[in-house]
């Protein structure tokens, strides 16, 4: 019993992280890389700030404490001010699941590194699984939002390269592309349950970027 409660007080720490800390920096991430490609609106919306006050949609705040998974207010940007569109979309794009990427290797190294310190002290016991819940948060999503799917960074990158067809398909059938959206990220994150633990197809995107990001975990592996 005094497992399970440290375990969901850790947990909840874990996330609270997410929340408060690493979020907003993937959020100001891809504020900040627009406004270096000349789109000033995310600076404009007080997103270039690392106040989670700022990032956080209230809703997505309590499915991520709930189900630790949710979502933040989106990062607006405006292409007319873009020299390059389609580099500069993919640049913005992958300014936050990179920085959700970078953010797992550190942690992963931080926790490792302090628990190789003293394995059998409690405190950094705690602190580890603190560090490695929220190291595996940021990896999903990561891995979330490269998915191809709007409203996601993924789709945005997708449709950047995609053809005129396409293009003319989305923006035609725009309402109904947004309301299945959901369905499909909903059963995405539901795989695992509905397949009974059979497939999951979250774990199996995550563990292919593990196979890169592990490289550049050199403690606690």
């Amino acid at each position: 019993m005094g497992y399970r409660l440290l375990n969901f007080f850790l947990t909840l720490v874990s996330r609270g992280l997410i929340l408060t800390v690493f979020m907003p920096l993937a959020c100001y991430a891809k504020a900040w890389v627009a406004k270096q490609l000349g789109d000033r609106t995310a600076e404009r919306d007080g997103r270039l700030s690392l106040d989670f006050r700022k990032h956080v949609d209230i809703f997505g705040m309590v499915i991520i404490l709930v189900f630790g998974f949710g979502w933040s207010k989106e990062v607006n940007i405006d292409v007319s001010r873009l020299k390059k569109m389609k580099r500069d979309v993919t640049l913005i794009s992958l300014a936050s699941p990179l920085t959700y990427f970078l953010i797992y290797v550190i942690l992963r190294n931080i926790g490792g590194a302090l628990l190789n310190i003293s394995p059998d002290m409690l405190i950094l016991q705690c602190v580890w699984t603190v560090l490695y819940k929220a190291a595996y948060s940021c990896l999903f999503f990561g891995v979330v939002a490269l998915l191809p799917i709007p409203p996601l960074d993924g789709f945005h990158i997708f449709y950047q390269f995609s053809w005129p067809k396409f293009r003319r398909w989305y923006f035609s059938n725009y309402q109904k592309i947004t309301t299945w959206s959901g369905y499909i990220l909903i059963a995405i994150f539901f795989m695992s349950s509905i397949t009974d633990g059979a497939f999951s197809l979250l774990d199996f995107l995550a563990s292919m970027w593990r196979l890169l990001l592990d490289r550049l975990v050199f403690f606690g592996k």
